[in-house]
């Protein structure tokens, strides 16, 4: 059997996305200024000031989705080899977990997601989630996972979904 791994800190914005990203941030926050000094400063008697919660409501999630873009996150990666699972991803506090394949007790993978639920012998479970990963690699994790189950003889459930 042979080692996957990937890594994901690698897959980033390029500069031109990230500052593009913060330009429209940037437009939707002048607009929202715009609209609460237009009736004050401007005199356009029109134009409330309430109406300025969407370009700043706008302006804030662009900003945090272009703060995650430029920030830089280290050691993400997700590995599956002979002895273990072991991975780190994820968007807010990424953790480290490793899980050896004599841990496991049995693995239910649902069909229609991007998941896969690790059944460990002292009783517990994890859900590992693939849904904020790339649909190719995503399919080529749960792909090798599940091969590696079977070389294993790791008892795989089917199901249509997770819940």
């Amino acid at each position: 059997m042979e080692q996957l791994y990937y890594n994901l800190s690698e897959e980033e914005f390029t500069k031109g996305r990230k500052i593009l990203l913060w330009i429209f941030a940037g437009l939707f926050f002048l607009a929202g200024l715009y609209v609460v000094t237009a009736k004050p400063v401007f005199g356009h008697e029109s134009i409330p000031p309430v109406l300025a919660t969407a370009p700043f409501g706008i302006c804030l999630i662009v900003s945090v989705f272009a703060a995650m873009a430029s920030i830089k996150r280290k050691d993400l990666f997700f590995l599956v080899d002979y002895g273990k699972i072991e991975f780190r991803y994820g968007l807010l506090n990424p953790k480290r977990h490793s899980y050896q394949w004599i841990e496991i007790k049995e693995m239910v993978m649902p069909q229609k997601q991007r998941k896969v639920k690790l059944i460990l012998t002292n009783g517990t479970s994890y859900v590992i989630d693939l849904t904020y990963l790339q649909r190719k690699k995503s399919t080529l994790i749960r792909k090798h996972i599940y091969k590696c189950a079977v070389e294993k003889n790791i008892p795989i459930i089917r199901v249509q979904t997770l819940s």
